[in-house]
């Protein structure tokens, strides 16, 4: 009961940021919708679940056209360190990047859509295994939260955030 309140309320507020402009351009510039059926929501949800896999995809095969895609214009990300960036800044760290990335999973993703269909939030966990610049391996684990815009037909992320999972004892 506790989780339907807060989807609700989470929906409320972004209903409010939506009519506010608070997600930028691209939410502004969908017309409003009616209802989403179930068949078009679990759509919606398997399509934004299939771009967080492609995301996951362009890090391992440092494939920055992916990201071009994906990625709207006015694109921001925050990293567990709370450094920002952007999608031009994203996409020059992925070319100049030193990491050997060995494999990439998202998975456990929880799609929620808002908005009549325009607007859909995920959560899930990424993690991704490979070797530093020093030749030290690494197996990162992360949780993320993204927010997604159909624009011409495209789901686009606007912005998103990932935060440390500690190591399993």
């Amino acid at each position: 009961m506790h989780t339907m309140r807060s989807a609700r309320r989470l929906g409320s507020i972004l209903s409010v940021a939506l009519a506010a402009g608070g997600l930028g351009p691209l939410a502004r510039a969908q017309p409003p919708a009616a209802t989403v059926s179930p068949a078009q929501e679990a759509a919606i949800e398997q399509a934004v679940r299939e771009r967080s896999v492609e995301w996951s995809q362009a890090v391992l095969k440092r494939d920055a056209s992916i990201f071009e895609r994906i990625w709207a214009p006015d694109f921001v990300y925050v990293e567990p360190s709370g450094r920002q960036f952007t999608k031009a800044e994203g996409i020059a760290d992925l070319k100049a990047g030193t990491d050997q990335v060995a494999s990439t999973t998202s998975n456990s993703i929880d799609v929620r859509v808002y908005g009549g269909g325009t607007v859909a939030v995920d959560i899930g966990h990424y993690r991704e295994t490979g070797r530093d610049k020093d030749g030290r391996s690494f197996d990162r684990h992360t949780k993320f939260t993204n927010v997604w815009v159909l624009h011409d037909g495209a789901w686009q992320c606007v912005s998103g955030h990932c935060s440390v999972v500690p190591p399993q004892p």
